[in-house]
C-alpha cells in the first residue's frame, strides 16, 4: 500500500486518531469521529490518509512504535520477562490507547485481510526486538501471554468495572504488578521475625 506524505504535524494527528479508533475499534470507528478528535474536517482526513482502512494501518503503526521504544529504553542487563512486563503496565497507564489500538487489529484482522497483514508485521518485529535482546521462547510465551491477558482486560474494560466482579483481585495484580517478596519490603530487617519465618521454624 503507497504511503502518502503526511504534514508536519503527523504525530498529533496519528495520536488523535489512536484514540478515535481506541474508543470503538476499526469497524465502530467513523472517519468523521476520528476527524473530530483530530480537530480538522473529514475531507481533510481523506486527502491526507486516504480510506479509514489505510489511517487505521497507520494508526497502528503508529501504536506499535510507541510498544517498541517502551521495549527498546531498557538496558539490557536489565531485559527479562519481569522488567519487560513493567514496561508494558507502564505503557498502558500513559499511553493506554496505543495498547487498544494494537488489540483492536487482531480482531479486525478477520474481517480486513490488509489488517491482518499489518498486526502479523508488528508482531514479528517485536518477536525480532525480544529475540535481538536475548530472550528465549519460554521468556517470551512468559511475557507475551501476560501481554495478551493486559489486553483483554482493557478491550473488556475490566479495570473499570472489576469491583463488581469476583476476578477483581486478579486485575488489582495483572495492572499493578505482584507485591514485592518478604527480602524485598523497606521494613523487612534481618532481625524481623516476619522477615524470614522459616529460620524461626526450626
Amino acid at each position: 500500500m503507497a504511503q502518502r506524505r503526511l504534514p508536519a504535524r503527523n504525530e498529533q494527528l496519528l495520536a488523535a486518531s489512536m484514540r478515535a479508533f481506541a474508543a470503538h475499534g476499526y469497524f465502530g470507528t467513523t472517519t468523521a469521529q476520528v476527524a473530530e478528535q483530530m480537530g480538522v474536517s473529514q475531507p481533510y482526513v481523506i486527502r491526507t490518509f486516504g480510506s479509514k482502512l489505510e489511517l487505521f494501518i497507520r494508526t497502528h503503526a503508529f501504536a506499535g512504535e510507541l510498544m517498541l521504544r517502551a521495549f527498546r529504553g531498557i538496558d539490557a542487563d536489565e531485559l527479562t520477562p519481569e522488567r519487560l512486563g513493567r514496561a508494558y503496565r507502564d505503557l498502558v497507564l500513559r499511553e493506554t490507547a496505543a495498547v487498544l489500538v494494537h488489540a483492536h487489529a487482531f480482531s479486525a484482522s478477520v474481517g480486513e485481510p490488509a489488517i491482518g497483514v499489518e498486526a502479523r508485521r508488528l508482531f514479528d518485529e517485536v518477536y525480532r526486538t525480544l529475540a535481538g535482546a536475548g530472550l528465549d521462547h519460554t521468556e517470551m510465551w512468559m511475557f507475551m501471554g501476560r501481554g495478551m491477558l493486559i489486553n483483554n482486560l482493557l478491550l473488556m474494560e475490566a479495570p473499570r468495572y472489576a469491583d463488581g466482579y469476583d476476578f477483581a483481585p486478579l486485575v488489582a495484580v495483572v495492572l499493578a504488578g505482584p507485591p514485592p517478596p518478604p527480602e524485598a519490603r523497606p521494613d523487612a530487617r534481618p532481625d524481623d521475625p516476619d522477615a524470614h519465618p522459616e529460620e524461626h521454624e526450626r
